[in-house]
């Protein structure tokens, strides 16, 4: 059941009212939350001291890509997360019943017919993560939620995609010791086998109240795990057998899902009623009356004669089979172009706007001076009354210019390690050529555009490179960016020195005025282009690590 907030505890998550504490773990602390239109969820918050570990945010981000494909009607949908948050959170859509450790602990272990329903709702379940080519990897019974029709799988906290990223292995030791594989306790390949030796220990739990594999230290059940028997005494006889496949050390002598769900569905009670003993259905009762009962301030609706409150979801209402959805964080981010590179791509964005905003003004100024006549562009200093502002001017196009190198480089290097994500060793260059590069002399005008095209080809969604990214505005920035490198010495060069250089004519502007113009002219469509590219990169790779 849910305890009242402690002194500490966040009220708030993005746009959910928090109420309620629901369980937590090593992770973090599950709350019962509400949404501004009442809906119910199980908002998930990482503990402080992790939220400051950096690759600790790249595990709890892999968790919610991974969650997210993850669809099915035995599964908790995924509806929100911010994984870039100063506390990073997971909103699931909030299940009413007891945990299966729960239901087990408190009233003991479940009748043959209830265990074969739970076994086949995960059995389902596992499909539709194996279908996403995801392994769960932390199946135990306390990620196992009892609801009224049916199980749900929750909390795919270590849930990898089977395609390793540079951050995530396929070897990396994960889970809870007397429930996980063997493959999976001596860090070899994990695969949905995996997932079904897990099924296996879960429903021996559910039938005898124990781990087929014992208690004790993480590293004796781990050894009893890979090499020992499982302790199947007590399992029903028609389920026994079932379960000792299950729990086969080698992989591929396990059955598929299928066949255990084929075996489990024999097994099962007859028709729809009622799948669990009478104690534990009132304990889901009691579940779904939680909501009604959570705490509510003013600010959420209380009035004189008590709380207001929504209805809680119907029976299946979070679980519906739905297609993944993209996270409304994510779908906020995305319609602004961005992801979880917008700290990068907005700095870019602000040295953008203030080098155009100079570069304006410079020009600006070369008009105005020109009030002076043609001895004003003498080398006498004390007849040039426009020199201080233009000073001024060329300062901090050059300090505005520094920060947006500075700028540029941070979001180009940070996009190419995104992209590496997406198609690990396969992109011609190291991610330093990202920033070293550009300092290339002759090098500088092919291995950019080289490194850009990598990245754009990586981060497009296959099949829609043409509606999702059209490769037009690639090829427009590196244009402008040419043109920009071929000009570079001339453009830095101060407008009046060009002016004295003997490149004037007879009238007041001389050639070296008019090429200077252009130029701080010519900066504001190559930033607007600029700019698109940003964005457009930006947009494409946050689609493509929503999945």
């Amino acid at each position: 059941m849910a305890d009242p907030l402690r002194d500490g505890d966040p009220t708030h998550m993005g746009p959910y009212r928090l109420h309620a504490r629901l369980g937590g773990g090593g992770m973090g602390q599950v709350f019962l939350g509400r949404s501004p239109g009442g809906r119910l969820v199980a908002v998930k918050v990482v503990r402080p001291e992790l939220a400051d570990n950096a690759d600790f945010r790249r595990r709890f981000a892999s968790e919610v890509e991974a969650a997210r494909k993850v669809g099915g009607f035995y599964t908790a949908q995924v509806v929100d997360a911010d994984t870039g948050a100063a506390r990073p959170w997971l909103a699931t859509a909030y299940i009413p019943g007891p945990s299966l450790h729960q239901a087990v602990e408190e009233h003991g272990p479940l009748p043959l017919e209830s265990v074969a329903v739970l076994g086949a709702g995960l059995a389902e379940g596992l499909a539709a993560v194996h279908a996403c080519e995801v392994v769960h990897r932390d199946l135990k019974p306390g990620n196992v939620i009892l609801a009224e029709d049916g199980p749900r799988l929750i909390d795919f906290g270590i849930a990898r995609a089977l395609d390793a990223t540079s951050h995530t292995q396929t070897s990396t030791v994960l889970g809870t010791a007397a429930f996980m594989s063997p493959e999976q306790a001596t860090a070899q390949k994990v695969g949905p086998a995996s997932d079904v030796f897990s099924l296996g220990c879960v429903l021996a739990f559910a039938a005898t109240g124990r781990s087929p594999f014992g208690r004790g230290p993480v590293h004796a059940v781990l050894f009893r795990v890979v090499h020992a028997d499982p302790d199947l005494h007590g399992v029903p006889a028609p389920l026994a057998a079932l379960v000792a496949a299950c729990l086969a050390k080698d992989p591929a002598a396990r059955p598929s899902l299928e066949q255990v769900l084929t075996q489990l569905t024999a097994l099962g009670p007859p028709g729809q009623g009622r799948w669990l003993p009478e104690e534990l259905t009132q304990v889901i009762a009691e579940h779904r009356t939680l909501p009604l009962t959570a705490p509510h301030d003013p600010a959420t609706g209380t009035g004189g004669d008590g709380p207001r409150t929504t209805a809680p979801p119907p029976p299946g209402h979070a679980s519906r089979p739905l297609s993944p959805q993209p996270l409304l964080v994510d779908e906020r981010r995305r319609r602004n172009g961005g992801g979880p590179l917008d700290p990068h791509r907005n700095a870019v964005y602000w040295m953008l706007a203030l080098f155009t905003l100079i570069s304006v003004l410079t020009a600006v100024h070369q008009l105005a001076a020109s009030k002076w006549g043609y001895a004003a562009f003498t080398t006498n200093v004390k007849e040039r009354p426009w020199e201080p502002i233009a000073l001024l001017l060329w300062c901090a196009q050059v300090v505005s210019g520094a920060g947006l190198v500075v700028a540029w480089l941070l979001w180009f290097f940070r996009v190419r390690q995104v992209a590496e994500k997406f198609t690990p060793g396969r992109l011609r260059y190291r991610p330093s050529m990202a920033v070293i590069g550009w300092f290339i002399p002759v090098g500088n005008l092919f291995l950019p555009k080289q490194v850009a095209d990598d990245v754009w080809h990586a981060s497009s969604l296959p099949g829609q490179e043409r509606t999702m990214a059209p490769v037009g505005v690639l090829h427009t920035w590196w244009a402008f960016w040419l043109v920009t490198l071929v000009t570079w010495p001339v453009f830095w060069t101060p407008w009046w020195q060009l002016t004295f250089m003997g490149w004037r004519n007879s009238s007041y502007f001389g050639l070296g005025f008019f090429i200077s113009l252009a130029l701080h002219v010519l900066v504001a469509p190559t930033v607007v282009v600029t700019a698109a590219y940003v964005r457009r990169l930006s947009a494409i790779q946050a689609a493509k690590l929503d999945g």
